[in-house]
């Protein structure tokens, strides 16, 4: 079988929120690594916030940071960041907004006031996983520092993500900001919590792979990526085969070659099984 590059997102799609990976995943996907396959990580998290479980895994690579970092047998190949005037822009929109607003570089994170207020308290019932992660991650990394701290020339940003209280607020967010980045927002279970990322409009998941693949010297016809939200759109738009997760995200199954069963099924290997990779 011709060797396939694997992409996968870590929550919603290896890893259930709250909860480690299964072993069930890790035995999958180290078997596809014996059957001449690689594996990657392809997520929204900075590098220097991976989940340690992800040691696990025997990985051939992270990109990180929505495609903005490449590694590949631990070594950095490649990343790029925002233009500075444009993240100033909009930490001002959204501060206006009244928004939780996160500047995530390779190796810190610059909160806002209104983050400070939000993302340091205890998780609560009904927080969405997004916010539950956020808040959990705070309280036990120490590479936060104030919004007020961040210096440009110091501290390259890959990505900004955002919190909004209300549900016109998503638009008006994609009506400000949409043709600088790319807007994505995550399914929310709860009411009153709206998570977002503002993503590179030229660099995202979806080039990562290629550019991925260029540096193995890999053909891209031979790419499989899973997903669940909607900052994997372009992953799995430029994959040669996106699957979405069945817990994913409306909108990304309407694109998806495939849609596979949920993250609480296991539902990267059974796809995996079933395409002859494991």
């Amino acid at each position: 079988m011709t060797r396939k590059l694997i992409f996968l997102d870590i929550d919603g799609t290896i890893l259930i929120p709250g909860e480690q990976i299964r072993q069930t995943v890790v035995d999958g996907l180290k078997k596809a690594r014996a059957n001449g396959h690689m594996v990657f990580i392809c997520t929204g998290r900075a590098h220097s916030s991976l989940p340690d479980e992800l040691d696990r895994i025997e990985l051939d690579g992270q990109i990180c940071s929505a495609g903005s970092d490449i590694w590949i047998g631990g070594e950095n190949r490649w990343s790029c960041s925002l233009d500075p005037k444009l993240i100033e822009k909009a930490c001002r929109i959204l501060e206006e907004m009244d928004a939780v607003c996160l500047l995530e570089g390779f190796k810190e994170t610059f909160m806002s006031r209104k983050g400070t207020e939000i993302l340091t308290e205890e998780v609560r019932p009904g927080d969405n996983s997004e916010l539950a992660r956020w808040k959990s991650y705070f309280r036990r990394r120490p590479n936060v520092r104030s919004l007020s701290e961040w210096d440009p020339k110091q501290s390259p940003i890959p990505k900004v993500t955002f919190i909004v209280w209300r549900r016109e607020q998503m638009d008006e967010v994609r009506r400000k900001l949409g043709e600088d980045f790319y807007v994505a927002f995550f399914q929310s279970s709860t009411k009153g919590v709206y998570n977002g990322e503002l993503i590179s409009r030229t660099e995202n998941k979806g080039t990562a792979i290629r550019r991925t693949a260029q540096l193995l010297g890999e053909d891209v016809r031979n790419t499989v990526a899973f997903g669940d939200s909607m900052n994997d759109y372009q992953m799995i738009e430029e994959a040669a085969c996106g699957v979405v997760m069945e817990n994913g995200d409306e909108a990304l199954k309407a694109i998806a070659d495939r849609v596979c069963e949920s993250v609480r099924e296991d539902g990267v290997i059974r796809e995996l099984a079933r395409m002859g990779v494991v």
